[in-house]
């Protein structure tokens, strides 16, 4: 009888811990709500709308838009209202009719539609000038991936071009990283066309023609972001 009893608790325990990981993990991938992730966090509320005497804007874009949030505890959000905030580098969502700020060192990655177009955002990346635990915007990713690193200064009592008074203004810069193949992320400072095509070493005739035809700008990320998707087309 003994025996028996041995062996029952034996195989329950094992049983026990089998199957405690599965769960743990099953929770830990598990879509968390808004309210809930506001829970989890340490999050802030803050205005909906802020005040509009101040010139720029510390968001990558003013209004929320539907996205998914990727914490570093291992959670993932359901679909919910968000916007990022390039100033402070952090996430702001909406739960209920009010909105929260959430600091970008509880996010792993996040990604929203806005204006038909993917925004996905990342950390992770060895980039000059950057660390690993900063925000950059995955603009396209395959054989070559470019990325685009947003950051926002604000300026108090600044000078306005072409104005005597001086106000509170937002000045936000975008950096780019272009990798190309087996090589490392390139910075392309002062982006042109010249600074952006010597990264390739394959399809230049092709490359050439297509920035022709589609008359890109190099300053621009979304042209740039056009001609990887074309290279990365033909590489495939």
């Amino acid at each position: 009888m003994k025996i028996a009893i041995t062996t029952f608790t034996t195989l329950l325990f094992a049983t026990l811990m089998l199957t405690t990981p599965v769960y743990s993990q099953v929770q830990n991938e598990a879509d968390i709500s808004s309210s809930e992730m506001r829970n989890m966090l340490d999050s802030n509320q803050i205005p909906v709308h802020r005040a509009t005497n101040t010139e720029g804007s510390p968001y990558l874009f003013e209004d929320f838009y539907e996205g998914i949030v990727s914490l570093e505890n291992g959670y993932s959000t359901r679909p919910l209202q968000i916007r990022y905030n390039t100033h402070t580098q952090s996430i702001d969502f909406m739960s209920g009719n009010l909105a929260f700020n959430v600091s970008g060192e509880q996010i792993e990655s996040f990604e929203f539609t806005a204006n038909e177009k993917v925004h996905q955002f990342k950390k992770g990346f060895d980039l000059r000038g950057i660390s690993e635990d900063d925000f950059v915007e995955v603009v396209s990713e395959g054989e070559a991936t470019f990325v685009v690193r947003h950051n926002t200064n604000f300026f108090e009592d600044a000078a306005s071009y072409g104005q005597a008074t001086q106000q509170d203004r937002y000045v936000t810069d975008e950096v780019f990283y272009l990798k190309v193949g087996n090589d490392d992320f390139n910075r392309i400072r002062r982006p042109n066309q010249r600074r952006v095509m010597r990264n390739f070493d394959r399809f230049e005739d092709e490359l050439e023609q297509f920035a022709d035809q589609q008359n890109l700008d190099f300053s621009n990320r979304l042209d740039i972001a056009r001609l990887v998707d074309y290279y990365n087309s033909l590489a495939e």
